[in-house]
């Protein structure tokens, strides 16, 4: 089992054949990829590990700076699934209406139509005026695997109000819901936002499962800040941003209304 995994500012790093800076890359690590220390720190930064790069482990040198300790193997695999797919679009690139198979060797409109197929809904990226995001977010959560309970479908406010109202109701489930202030944000977590001109609150979201909203996954923690991912941020997958308080909750800003705490 890995030790630890890749987590850096840049959604990566770069994995070194000897312990220095120079021209020894050996290859880019994305976000969350898990590695496994081999021995001892080596200078005041370097430390020896083994990491699969282009499908071979291989023995290479990466940063103290960019490694964190690994999380719950159902939550590692949630955070690999949704890199993994930021990468599919390439780090934010790639349009939800592109049909550029003639360079990436598949559609983007079909990679969303994907997404679409797993809440048996038949839609793809050329449809435009249907958001996705909560089909990107059920795609990714049933991808990672470990959480059946979890309600797949086309709207965040579904899933958001059911772990609302297991953890109110202290029921077991991948996913509980808390406010801003009653839950440090931690990796594989799922932030919710409002979307549109309606102001939603946890109260509202306790009682309702019918609004327009927006949720991203938690793939790092930062100390004054997390990242996320999402989709349908900017047409593709891509980052975001929250600030955190000096205690470690998230800051009641961006529209934020709750947090998912993953439970797996």
């Amino acid at each position: 089992m890995a030790d630890f995994a890749v987590s850096s500012r840049v959604y990566g790093a770069n994995a070194r054949r000897t312990p220095a800076f120079g021209d020894n890359v050996a290859g880019f690590l994305v976000e969350a990829t898990p590695v496994t220390v081999t021995g001892p720190q080596q200078g005041d930064r370097w430390i020896p590990c083994t990491a699969e790069i282009d499908g071979t482990v291989d023995n290479v040198f990466i940063s103290k700076n960019v490694l964190r300790k690994r999380v719950s193997d159902a939550r590692e695999r949630l955070v690999r699934t949704t890199v993994g797919e930021w990468v599919r679009g390439d780090r934010g690139k790639r349009k939800e209406h592109h049909e550029d198979k003639d360079v990436y060797g598949e559609d983007y409109s079909a990679v969303v139509g994907e997404y679409w197929k797993n809440i048996e809904r038949d839609l793809d990226g050329n449809n435009r005026c249907w958001p996705w995001s909560a089909a990107f977010i059920s795609w990714c959560v049933e991808k990672a695997g470990g959480y059946d309970d979890f309600e797949q479908a086309a709207a965040h406010a579904r899933y958001v109000h059911q772990a609302i109202d297991r953890r109110e109701n202290e029921r077991n489930g991948s996913f509980w819901g808390f406010r801003l202030n009653e839950h440090k944000p931690q990796i594989g977590d799922i932030v919710c936002m409002a979307r549109g001109t309606f102001s939603v609150t946890y109260d509202y979201a306790k009682v309702h499962n019918e609004y327009k909203s927006h949720c991203d996954i938690v793939i790092a923690v930062r100390g004054d800040h997390i990242s996320t991912l999402g989709g349908n941020v900017s047409h593709n997958v891509d980052r975001k941003t929250f600030r955190t308080n000096s205690s470690g909750y998230l800051r009641p800003e961006k529209r934020l209304y709750a947090i998912m705490r993953n439970n797996r």
